[in-house]
């Protein structure tokens, strides 16, 4: 499964669509631009895994994302 497929599967869910305001999961990408944060995050998410990036690289580009100090 390439991570666009992982992407979609993961946020083709009908009440995060509803509560994160995503529409037309079947266009997403993981790649930018990103029109929604949780598009972004789960994206970020989902590319540096399958870079092998440890959990906590991951987490500071998250909190870059956010931020978050």
């Amino acid at each position: 499964m390439d991570r666009n497929q992982v992407l979609r599967e993961i946020l083709s869910d009908e009440e995060l669509c509803r509560k994160y305001n995503i529409k037309d999961v079947e266009k997403l990408t993981a790649n930018a631009p990103y029109h929604n944060k949780v598009v972004e995050v789960m994206s970020v998410i989902i590319n540096e895994n399958d870079n092998n990036l440890s959990e906590s690289q991951i987490y500071k580009k998250i909190k870059n994302i956010h931020n978050i100090g």
